[in-house]
């Protein structure tokens, strides 16, 4: 019985502990015990960090390499945050009018 108890075993790479390898996270540190899976999830976060909320959606591929894709890319961009800004004003006008 023992043996299927040290095959379930995982040493955790945060925390150097070793913990049962079918859970998610380590018993001692709390740490995410998929290496790959922390790493992604990393990324991830700091894709969005880098990401402004209102121009997260348009970005052209290569745009940092091209300087004239790059120019396009922040004049739709300025676009984009120009309509935001016009919809806005008329939001608050609207709603500022009785009636």
């Amino acid at each position: 019985m023992s043996s299927t108890k040290n095959i379930n075993q995982k040493k955790c790479e945060h925390c150097q502990k070793w913990t049962d390898g079918n859970k998610a996270f380590c018993e001692f540190c709390g740490e995410i015990l998929d290496f790959g899976y922390r790493k992604d999830l990393y990324e991830l976060e700091k894709k969005w960090q880098n990401q402004s909320l209102l121009m997260n959606d348009f970005k052209i591929k290569n745009s940092d390499k091209n300087k004239f894709l790059f120019v396009i890319e922040k004049l739709i961009q300025g676009g984009q945050a120009i309509i935001i800004g016009i919809i806005t004003l008329v939001t608050i006008v609207l709603m500022a009018l009785p009636g």
